[in-house]
């Protein structure tokens, strides 16, 4: 068997928990401070049945042997290192199941006592401690760490023993036995009389012992860290309450000013007299206190961004919200926007900087006592925040403008969803399930950035599963219907092309538009189906009618950015117009400029390799995204379709009318086709024509049809729609092709 060094195993597992890199695993594994404190520490993996051993003190116990798998040293140990007595408590702690359970709750580590036996054939008592490490794939590694106890398991004993000697009233040399056997420091007191005092507590610890009890002198003297004030005066009131011991973790100042973390033990004694008897002990733990303290902040936080991780932050928000039930709180979900391509582009320490410093901003702006947040996975953050929807809503707008110019080279987007707690006993993942919902609505979305889960989500989040249940049977029973709208000379009232749509024909809620269904299938990929079928459709149809002797102008259809994602795609379209025997012409491949966000460079390659086969491009909604004459001089687009808010709205006033005239400019000198949408007058129509543009589309011509109803207006009635006397008067006034002959009415 490969026994793998510690480095390796750290280097493995930091490598698959977050691409950390080698020189942090000092920072995840603290050894020096352990092997201060611990005399065996090893890592274990019960998964692969990994032992690796990375220190030992061999004062008192034999090392293990390097070769034994991790099984077979535990049996090993229940055979000849453990006492008999405890073998079974040894074999129950190092069970995967056994140690899962113990780890399963607070605190994040399990510890055992037993005895095991000593190079001098003797048995001493340790404590083994575990502590869950690292992951790695479906694996999970444990620290454990071995610590002698026999010195504080005598010391315990030597306590017992003592009551008898106390009770006859022995003088400080007891006490001078105890600290001369362990490490521990004594103080007695009766009533409010000190009646021993160790040496060693006035040269360790600051404050002036002049026969005060040493509880008042650290109180008083200010020898007590201000932070542990509060459970110290917890313990002092219990001892008032006549309580018989206790034990508290405190800092106390040494004589040089630094604070060390110190174990304080009262016990009461029972003498037979009036007067009540108390022992104290004191025992430096700094090093073993701060070396738990060093796992237990691995165990808990993100190591990259010092954010909480999952788990520990649903146990704090259930805690703040049920603790704080009086305040409002809302938890916050997001994300940032391409922070694959980030990666894949700038690097992954790129990548790791930007998380750095979201998690820097977001810790600014939180109040720490009630206020909490975590790094989910990769990108993804979430923050409970004390505070209403107002609250909610600053801290997206800070965080998002104080990123809008993070970097010259990238842009970083959040998106955020936003869930309102309205009860306290809701569970925390199910609260973070419910901002995730409302992010997953405005994902992508150029106009906002946030949304709420709320009454309106709730019943939005309904009607798409609804959709979603229903929409693999509809396409397989042909629910979702062709639609086309024509495209329309203006001068002349003739069809040049047409834009492929689709309905669904529900048989029980009639025909459901497409804003109903689009987006969600943006969302969820199912587009991609759906324009597949839609495709064949509009390829089936431009075949019938060739084969009807027709002569059917171009037809567009919708691509979604999804389907750039397939390095296949040139192929399947060739192969789609190949099936139908079909000159590629004819079938017109629409994109928005949605599409041009993620991944540019392979969009650019899939579009330069179906221009090559022969296939023409239009940009849909010109106008509406931030890029937009970028994306015309990169990309290779024939046609430019002017969004409807050009045309229903940007012509109303005299700025929205020079820009309209100035982008058909733009588009005529880089010789591209304009198509108009959403022309719903004869104002529209006169605009256009005298601005340069003299192909619309709208409800002024015609709304979506049917194939058969289209065939009719396409073919029937010769090609042209009724062209008004206005519009005829501009078009030969501009030199304009005309007709004479559609009949005189409109559609």
């Amino acid at each position: 068997m490969k026994i793998l060094s510690p480095a390796n195993i750290a280097t493995s597992a930091i490598a698959t928990d977050g691409g950390q890199s080698v020189e942090d695993a000092g920072k995840i594994y603290p050894i020096a401070a352990l092997q201060s404190h611990y005399d065996d520490i090893s890592l274990i993996d019960f998964e692969t049945d990994i032992f690796s051993n990375i220190y030992h003190n061999p004062a008192h116990f034999a090392p293990a042997d390097p070769a034994l798998q991790l099984s077979e040293k535990i049996r090993a140990d229940v055979a000849a290192r453990v006492h008999p007595e405890d073998a079974g408590l040894f074999a129950s702690f190092f069970s995967a199941q056994g140690l899962q359970k113990r780890l399963a709750g607070t605190p994040a580590f399990a510890a055992q006592d037993l005895r095991q036996k000593a190079l001098d054939g003797s048995y001493r008592w340790v404590r083994i401690i575990a502590f869950a490490a690292l992951r790695h794939g479906e694996g999970q590694m444990y620290l454990v760490c071995t610590e002698d106890m026999q010195s504080r398991h005598d010391t315990d004993e030597m306590g017992h023993d003592n009551e008898h000697l106390l009770q006859q009233k022995l003088d400080a040399l007891r006490y001078k036995a105890v600290v001369d056997h362990t490490r521990t420091l004594v103080f007695e007191w009766r009533g409010k009389d000190l009646t021993y005092l160790s040496p060693r507590i006035p040269e360790m610890l600051a404050g002036d012992y002049d026969g005060r009890n040493p509880f008042d002198v650290w109180r008083e003297d200010d020898v007590l860290y201000a932070g542990d004030m509060e459970p110290f005066d917890t313990c002092l009131a219990r001892l008032a309450l006549g309580i018989r011991s206790g034990e508290i973790n405190v800092r106390l100042r040494r004589r040089d000013g630094q604070y060390i973390w110190c174990k304080v033990t009262y016990t009461k004694l029972d003498d037979g007299e009036s007067n009540d008897r108390y022992i104290g002990t004191l025992n430096d733990v700094d090093a073993s206190t701060r070396s738990e303290q060093a796992l237990r902040l691995r165990a808990e936080h993100d190591p990259l961004t010092g954010a909480y991780n999952t788990q520990t932050f649903f146990e704090k928000i259930d805690k703040l919200v049920k603790n704080r039930a009086h305040e409002q709180y809302c938890i916050l979900r997001f994300d940032v926007a391409g922070f694959k391509g980030i990666n894949e582009s700038f690097g992954l320490e790129e990548g790791n900087r930007l998380l750095r410093g979201i998690a820097r901003l977001v810790r600014q702006r939180l109040t720490p006592e009630k206020e909490v947040f975590a790094r989910l996975t990769a990108d993804v953050f979430a923050v409970c925040l004390a505070g209403g929807s107002e609250r909610a809503l600053q801290f997206v707008q800070a965080l998002s403008l104080r990123l809008e110019h993070y970097s010259d080279t990238f842009r970083v987007k959040l998106f955020f969803g936003i869930c309102p707690v309205e009860n306290p006993r809701t569970p925390a993942h199910i609260l973070c399930d419910w901002a995730y919902l409302a992010q997953k609505t405005v994902k992508g979305s150029d106009i906002v950035n946030f949304a709420f889960y709320d009454e309106a989500l709730r019943k939005k989040l309904h009607d798409e599963s609804y959709i979603t249940d229903q929409m693999y049977e509809a396409l397989e029973k042909g629910q979702f219907r062709l639609f086309l709208q024509p495209k329309v000379q203006i001068s002349s009232g003739r069809i040049v092309g047409a834009e492929a749509l689709v309905r669904w024909q529900h048989p029980t809620d009639g025909l459901i538009l497409p804003g109903r269904f689009i987006p969600l299938f943006e969302r969820n990929g199912f587009i991609v189906r759906l324009d597949s079928h839609i495709w064949d459709q509009t390829c089936q149809i431009l075949r019938t009618w060739l084969d009807k002797k027709y002569d059917p102008t171009p037809i567009s259809v919708n691509m979604s950015r999804l389907h750039f994602n397939d390095d296949d795609l040139p192929n399947k379209l060739v192969s789609l117009l190949n099936k139908y025997n079909l000159p590629r012409h004819m079938l017109e491949l629409e994109l928005t400029e949605s599409a041009f966000f993620a991944n540019e460079p392979r969009l650019i390659r899939i579009m330069n390799e179906l221009r090559a086969a022969g296939f023409v491009f239009s940009m849909d909604d010109f106008g509406t995204g931030y890029s937009s004459l970028s994306t015309l001089r990169d990309l290779p687009f024939s046609v430019v379709k002017l969004d409807r808010a050009f045309i229903s709205d940007g012509i109303n006033n005299q700025r929205g009318q020079i820009v309209a005239r100035d982008t058909i400019a733009l588009a005529r000198d880089l010789d591209m086709s304009i198509v108009a949408e959403g022309v719903e007058t004869k104002e529209h129509a006169r605009f256009l024509l005298n601005s340069g543009c003299n192909c619309a589309q709208g409800f002024y011509y015609s709304r979506p049809v049917d194939t058969a109803e289209f065939e009719v207006l396409s073919f029937v009635q010769e090609k042209a729609f009724w062209v008004h006397p206005q519009l005829k008067a501009d078009a030969v006034r501009l030199g304009l092709p005309i007709s004479n002959e559609a009949p005189p009415r409109e559609y």
